[in-house]
């Protein structure tokens, strides 16, 4: 399936394609289960939401269908809030926990095609027994992190307005600090991501708990952090690209549908709302990027747990451990956890050293003599018994006798 050595950039990606060419229905299948259903369903709720909000925005202030005034508008807004925050937030925390559950059973299949097995549904389900709640825990951690930094956030930057109000400051210096407090937020956000990486993999594939996953993510994290990052985010930037294409008959639909065909919204007889035509175009155009963000989202898991078995194999040897399992059959399990290694001597070319080679030890035949050879046709050793003379020691005599 793999090379049984450090994996280069082509042995991921190349990997990460053939696990899905070869199960790509399993996978896919999870994909729409988790990513595909959800993201359709975050899709249409956000764009009908958005409409909805707008409608009663408008009637709140008494300028749209509505007439709303006085504690009937507070209500309203009240209540336009509420369902802002249930699409801003609501939808895509459930989008966010599909999404990064499903890098679990990707790992387990990528794990199975490693060593020479194809996972079916389920298969992978039951691999996932015991280890499933702590990757939901892991996402939920995740969350509460991601909610704790984006809150020290917007005080931080409410902190930044309130000096801009009550000092004359230049406001040029303002924005250059908030796009260095932005920077700074982006690359911390950058830094722990890629740090905690591979701690999904590693539940799936090991077995541990969230936070012994956390610690073994960022021990095999240290010393590659930049190719890590530079590898993912490179990933995400060419998937992007690609699901970016896909959802242009998206935006087109809705805005053939909803802004030619029905620009008043009159099939539906409120403004702001979408006509069933207008729907129809939306779930139609959705489909096709859900295709694709399904496709993605298995190709991304799987290129991370291609990097996680990599970096197992540069500390602790689990090239070995996979090649004695095919061989012997023991052990059982070759992902489960296991102690770092020290330094592996990999095996590295000769070098050539520089300048002439150094001579060799004993005399050295003449200039344009070549040494003897010993062995084959070529000069052989002198024997001594049988028809072979023994060497004459000092001169000979004219009469033979030495």
């Amino acid at each position: 399936m793999i090379p049984l050595r450090p994996l280069g950039l082509g042995d991921v990606l190349a990997g990460a394609f053939t696990v899905f060419r070869r199960n790509a229905r399993v996978l896919l299948l999870w994909s729409l289960l988790l990513s595909g259903v959800l993201g359709l369903a975050s899709t249409v709720a956000t764009t009908l939401g958005q409409r909805s909000l707008q409608e009663r925005m408008l009637s709140a202030i008494g300028t749209g269908t509505g007439t709303g005034t006085g504690s009937d508008a507070d209500a309203i807004a009240a209540g336009s809030v509420t369902l802002y925050l249930l699409l801003a937030v609501g939808v895509p925390f459930l989008a966010f926990l599909a999404r990064g559950f499903l890098v679990a059973p990707v790992a387990v299949d990528t794990g199975q095609r490693v060593l020479g097995r194809r996972g079916t549904f389920r298969g992978l389900w039951a691999l996932l027994e015991g280890r499933r709640l702590s990757v939901l825990w892991w996402m939920l951690l995740q969350l509460a992190a991601g909610a704790v930094i984006g809150a020290v956030f917007v005080v931080v930057l409410i902190g930044f307005f309130g000096a801009l109000g009550a000092t004359d400051t230049a406001i040029g210096g303002f924005f250059l600090a908030l796009l260095g407090l932005g920077l700074v937020f982006g690359l911390l956000v950058a830094f722990f991501t890629t740090r905690f990486a591979f701690t999904v993999p590693t539940i799936a594939l090991e077995g541990r708990g969230v936070f012994s996953a956390a610690a073994q993510s960022w021990r095999l994290t240290r010393g590659a952090f930049w190719r890590t990052f530079g590898i993912l985010l490179l990933v995400q930037i060419a998937f992007s690209i690609v699901a970016g294409i896909a959802s242009t008959p998206l935006t087109l639909g809705v805005s053939l549908f909803s802004g030619v065909f029905d620009p008043l919204g009159q099939t539906t007889g409120r403004p702001g709302s979408l006509s069933a035509g207008a729907v129809v175009a939306l779930v139609v155009g959705s489909l096709l990027t859900i295709a694709v963000q399904c496709i993605t989202d298995v190709l991304s898991a799987s290129v991370t747990t291609f990097l996680s078995i990599d970096r197992r194999i540069r500390t602790e040897a689990l090239d070995q451990r996979i090649a004695a399992h095919l061989e012997t059959g023991q052990p059982a399990d070759p992902f489960a956890p296991a102690q770092p290694v020290a330094e592996r001597p990999w095996p590295q070319q000769p070098q050539q050293p520089w300048g002439p080679p150094p001579p060799p030890w004993g005399p050295q035949p003449p200039l344009g003599q070549q040494p003897p050879q010993w062995g084959g046709q070529q000069q052989q050793p002198p024997q001594w018994g049988g028809q072979q003379q023994p060497p004459q020691w000092g001169p000979s005599r004219p009469d033979g006798r030495g």
